[in-house]
């Protein structure tokens, strides 16, 4: 858009002295933008640097034009002016007022010192300075140039208005505010300076509309993310939005141009002031915008009022905007790319869980909803897929489920790592096998113990469970009276779980048991990947307890050997599968 603007300018300059490109018309318009374009392409590429000291000079030449004007209309008028419809203060019009868009400051926040001040106040100012402008200019031009000229004689005054010119009855008048589009340039001290404003202005707003981001959300755009040079500027993404400035450029008419850009720009505003509305709904803690009257009700009117004007400016137009705009957020809804932006969403999700949670301690139970929630012993869920889905069976997204795991360590700084890695890989497992599932893991060298930590404390507030699952003991009679500790611990885990007022499910399986880890790495089947613990990070061969520096190696087998819950000892961490977890739920038939 600011291109053919350009353009247009050029063109009606060259017409003015009898010249052209081609015809004088729509093509010089093409011509003459297309090979701006290609000079700006030239711009960037050169670099970001250059570019900025470039839209230093060209503010300052747009600046000057500006003066130049209003210096212009207080100097007497000449008798070409007035063949041309200027009459000096005589006349009002109103011109459409714009405005700096409010995202020009966010659009070079990686140029701010202090971002999060200069771009509300900065935004603010040049707004107000920029709207004081065009003001001034709508009433100094409209107050001193008619709205009609032929070019052949002076305007003059009949019944205390001025006379208009046949040409005006059906719109073919060549001059005149209503026709002329160098009307600054004409009635300006010194003209030229006008032109360079143009020039200025709409060059400099190209220059900045060519600045691109890597964004990943959509299939091969990754190839336009590559960064070249030592400030990773995105020179293919460059070439892309060069070829689409070519696009809107052969169009070749500002005036159809236009609305579709104001669109846009009205989309992105309207989204921008419904996002911090969004924000400020869903008590976002990392929105706390600084700006002292800010209101969110005054963001959601934004909204509306750019959507509103939209649809003013032109329907159709507005109506291929919402239907564009559908299509990506439909997409994007659809692929649910691996992101993590922060967004006002995952807010209303935490809010909403929040809320309900809240409303569901307070109320009562009734035996028509009762739902079975389940604890479910399952050690390594992983190596006992099977259990895990009967699991599920009961459950199926519509109660509670927990896939508890003690693991068979003393707590300490490594095992806490250890646990919070679990945590990722096992939720990650649950979700790809689409089970919609919580996952606990407790670091305990006793099962009995864990168990009683997990009966304890897993769920929150109504949300706890109400059911233990586990596998059935099968091996209960191979190990004889050395495996007493064992079994009673076993039947100590459904003993406390019944005195936690809970049921209790145990699952049997005739065939072999429920663990099938060594069946899934012999044959290489399923995600054999998760059926070792992760290794134990080792700094140092010791670590600290409360009576002094113990190593590693001898705090795990003191802790077998203190606790004969186990049937083996605690392997090295790389080594150890995970199914040698006392039994829970895993050496079960």
């Amino acid at each position: 858009m600011y291109v053919v603007g350009f353009a247009e300018t050029v063109r009606d300059l060259l017409k003015e002295n009898n010249y052209a490109v081609i015809d004088g018309g729509m093509n010089d318009v093409r011509v003459i933008g297309l090979v701006s374009c290609c000079i700006l392409m030239a711009v960037v590429f050169i670099g970001t640097s250059f570019e900025s000291k470039m839209q230093v000079g060209l503010l300052a030449i747009l600046t000057l034009s500006i003066i130049d004007y209003f210096v212009g209309t207080f100097v007497p008028v000449s008798e070409n002016q007035l063949y041309r419809g200027i009459t000096g203060y005589s006349l009002f019009a109103v011109y459409f007022p714009a405005a700096t868009g409010i995202m020009a400051g966010a659009n070079i926040s990686g140029d701010l010192a202090d971002p999060q001040h200069a771009i509300p106040k900065g935004t603010l100012l040049a707004i107000a300075v920029t709207t004081i402008i065009y003001l001034l200019v709508v009433f100094a031009t409209g107050s001193t140039c008619v709205r009609y000229a032929d070019g052949y004689q002076q305007p003059y005054i009949i019944n205390n208005s001025y006379f208009i010119p046949d040409c005006a009855h059906n719109n073919t008048c060549p001059y005149g505010l209503m026709n002329y589009f160098q009307v600054m340039e004409n009635e300006s001290f010194y003209g030229p300076l006008i032109t360079a404003g143009i020039f200025a202005a709409t060059l400099s707003s190209a220059l900045a509309s060519l600045a691109v981001c890597k964004d990943h959300l959509f299939p091969k755009v990754g190839f336009f993310a590559r960064g070249y040079g030592k400030d990773e500027e995105p020179r293919r993404a460059y070439v892309l939005t060069f070829v689409i400035a070519l696009i809107m450029i052969l169009i070749g008419e500002l005036n159809a141009i236009a609305p579709i850009i104001s669109n846009f720009f009205l989309a992105s505003y309207a989204l921008v002031n419904y996002s911090c509305f969004d924000a400020s709904f869903a008590d976002s803690p990392g929105f706390r915008p600084a700006f002292k009257y800010y209101n969110m009700w005054v963001s959601l009117t934004g909204a509306l009022l750019c959507i509103s004007v939209m649809f003013i400016v032109s329907w159709s137009t507005a109506l291929l905007t919402f239907f564009f705009f559908a299509m990506l957020f439909l997409y994007i809804l659809y692929r649910k790319p691996d992101v993590n932006w922060g967004s006002s969403t995952q807010a209303h999700t935490y809010k909403n869980a929040l809320q309900a949670m809240q409303k569901l301690a307070v109320t009562e139970e009734h035996v028509k909803n009762y739902r079975p929630q389940v604890l479910l012993l399952a050690g390594n869920p992983a190596a006992r897929p099977s259990l895990v889905d009967f699991a599920y069976n009961i459950t199926k997204g519509s109660s509670l489920m927990i896939c508890g795991f003690v693991v068979p360590y003393e707590p300490c700084d490594r095992v806490f790592a250890l646990l919070r890695k679990l945590d990722v890989q096992m939720n990650e497992w649950l979700r790809k096998r689409h089970v919609k599932s919580f996952y606990v893991s407790v670091a305990s060298p006793s099962l009995r113990t864990g168990a009683q930590t997990l009966l304890q404390v897993a769920g929150l507030g109504k949300l706890k469970p109400n059911i233990l699952i586990t596998g059935f003991k099968r091996n209960w009679a191979d190990r004889g009276i050395e495996g007493l500790n064992e079994i009673n611990d076993y039947f100590g885990v459904i003993q406390d779980a019944f005195e936690s007022r809970m049921g209790v499910a145990v699952l049997r399986n005739s065939r072999g048991g429920l663990d099938y880890s060594e069946l899934m790495k012999r044959h290489n089947v399923g995600d054999t990947a998760r059926l070792n613990l992760p290794e134990i990070t080792r700094p140092s061969n010791s670590t600290k307890t409360d009576g002094g520096t113990v190593p590693l190696d001898m705090q795990e087998n003191k802790s077998t050997e203190n606790n004969s819950t186990t049937d083996k000892k605690v392997k090295d961490n790389s080594e150890q599968s995970i199914s040698i977890d006392q039994d829970q739920g895993g050496n079960a038939g």
